[in-house]
Order: structure tokens, then C-alpha cells, then sequence
């Protein structure tokens, strides 16, 4: 099993609002999920859908891609409505292979199915999946390493930034690939409460039994 170094702070995307308050948890009670269902911990009312080839170890979710079957998880935040004008959402990952398939796709749903935006990760590349399209915004290493990524949701503007950070394995650095910062318009208008984040590897005829380990993950709306 993979192992991720300490957490990061739940809030840090929003440290310049001030307080903060978590709405999924994958690790509050230490380990992490021990299936589909409700996450064990705070905050009450946070879930984990999955699909396909999915493994719960307790450090990290592992999904493997399959050709014959699309492998995924939905992280589903609690407490809606939120009644908030932004989100921090902080995870943590590891994909073992760099091959250009299949695609990695990491998305912020909100209630009605709509898309804020989200994170393409394959063929050595971070792209970020915005209102302007599809765009590389840097490189991850095919080292094994850990990436970090930090993305914020703002309603206000209809923008979201993100920021990853990458480095070996059960440390905290030095960073093995140079920070990645980017940002881009909402997809949809009018993006409403954030349901889930969704972690799917796209359909591919190219089953390539590769693994994606999620680590721990939190979502936290502003006071």
C-alpha cells in the first residue's frame, strides 16, 4: 500500500476568508473509508460512491483501469444547502504509470450534474477543464511521486484556481517537478451547492490495469 505524508490543512485555500468549515472528510477518523457508504467521522452526512474496479485500504482508494469496466469514486459533501461563495477542496495522489491512456479525470459536480471545472491527468500532463476549454497547465513526474492539489471554487467570480505541488513519497519535499498554478472560468453558469467530486478513469479500449491511489481528501466551504 502507498503511503501519503502528513495532512494538510483542510482550509488552506480559504485561509484569507477566515473560518472555514469541512464538508467531507475522507480521513477524520484516521483511516479512510472502509467502502461505499457513509464516511466514518466528521463532518456527519459525507459519503463515498464507487464503481468498478475499486479497492479501500484504509491510507489511500485505490482505482485500477479496466477496459471492460469504467473504475470511479464520487465524494459526496454534506450539509447541503451550503449557503457559501466558495470552496477549498485539498487532495492527495499518486498514478503509477505516464502512458497517454487511459485519461484520469477529476470533476466539481454540483447538485444538478453541472461542471465548475476539473483536472485531466495523463500522458505526463496536468490539464485543467475549464469554460475555456482544455488546457495543459504543467507536468507530473513518472516517478510514483505524490501530487498535492489545491483547488478553490469561487462563486462570486465563477472561477476556479488550482495549485499542485509534488513531491517524493512520504515526505514533504523538496518539490520533485516545479509548482503548477492555473486558473479558469467556470464551465457551467450558474454552478449551484458542490455535490461531489468525482475521480474516474475515462472509457478506454486500452485496459491497462494501472492504478490511481487517492489519499486523504477534504472539501470546506467558507463561514
Amino acid at each position: 500500500m502507498l503511503t501519503f505524508s502528513r495532512t494538510i490543512a483542510c482550509c488552506l485555500a480559504l485561509a484569507v476568508l477566515g473560518a472555514c468549515t469541512e464538508i467531507l472528510n475522507t480521513h477524520s477518523s484516521g483511516d479512510g473509508p472502509p467502502g461505499p457508504g457513509a464516511i466514518p467521522g466528521a463532518p456527519s452526512g459525507d459519503s463515498v460512491a464507487a464503481d468498478g474496479v475499486v479497492n479501500f485500504n484504509g491510507g489511500s482508494i485505490q482505482l485500477v483501469a479496466d477496459a471492460a469496466v469504467q473504475s470511479g469514486v464520487d465524494l459526496i459533501t454534506a450539509g447541503k444547502p451550503h449557503d457559501t461563495t466558495e470552496y477549498a477542496i485539498s487532495f492527495r495522489g499518486v498514478k503509477l504509470t505516464i502512458s497517454d491512456q487511459p485519461v484520469l479525470a477529476i470533476s466539481a459536480l454540483d447538485t444538478g450534474g453541472d461542471l465548475a471545472c476539473g483536472l485531466e491527468i495523463a500522458g505526463g500532463e496536468f490539464r485543467l477543464v475549464s469554460g475555456s476549454g482544455t488546457a495543459v497547465i504543467g507536468t507530473y513526474s513518472f516517478n510514483a511521486d505524490e501530487h498535492r492539489i489545491f483547488l478553490r471554487l469561487a462563486l462570486g467570480q465563477e472561477r476556479c484556481f488550482i495549485r499542485i505541488e509534488q513531491v517524493a513519497q512520504g515526505t514533504d519535499g523538496p518539490p520533485v517537478q516545479p509548482v503548477i498554478v492555473a486558473d479558469g472560468p467556470f464551465v457551467a453558469d450558474q454552478f449551484g451547492d458542490l455535490d461531489r467530486m468525482r475521480v474516474v478513469w475515462e472509457p478506454s479500449n486500452q485496459g491497462s490495469g494501472t492504478s490511481y491511489f487517492l489519499g486523504p481528501t477534504t472539501i470546506s466551504l467558507s463561514d
